[in-house]
């Protein structure tokens, strides 16, 4: 089991470093001119390459995330409900995943509506995720 969990905390910290860089990218998207074409293909070039990678961390992040639940039953039985607020939390991590791939096939299409500051803000919720699945994790508050 301990392999297990070990692997597991690799590809989610890897996973997440992929969502933290992504949308810094988005924010230099936002800022780059129109008629900078050159550097605007170079950052989706990076942003597609970055979400591609990250998405094949994902899989086993939460494949072995699922073995260590299912196989192992770690978070199961009473007195575990900060399971279930640590998979509320995983689904909103893949809902990001999702949400960035879905605003990167925005910019390929041109239609980068939203300003580099939100992009900021919009940078902040990976971080607040992971704070909140370790805190899940390692306190078990209930």
């Amino acid at each position: 089991m301990l392999w297990v969990k070990s692997f597991h905390i690799v590809f989610v910290a890897s996973w997440f470093a992929g969502l933290f860089y992504l949308p810094r990218i988005f924010v230099n998207l936002a800022m780059v001119p129109p008629e900078s074409v050159a550097e605007r293909e170079r950052l989706l070039v990076m942003a597609r390459k970055l979400l591609r990678f990250s998405t094949l961390l994902a899989v086993p992040a939460l494949g072995l995330g699922l073995w260590l639940w299912l196989g192992y039953g770690i978070g199961m039985g009473p007195g575990n409900g900060w399971m279930h607020a640590k998979l509320l939390i995983v689904l909103l991590v893949v809902g990001y995943h999702h949400l960035c791939a879905r605003m990167l096939k925005g910019f390929v299409a041109g239609q980068d509506r939203r300003s580099h500051v939100w992009y900021r803000w919009f940078n902040e919720a990976p971080v607040l995720m992971l704070v909140a699945a370790v805190v899940l994790v390692v306190v078990k508050p209930f």
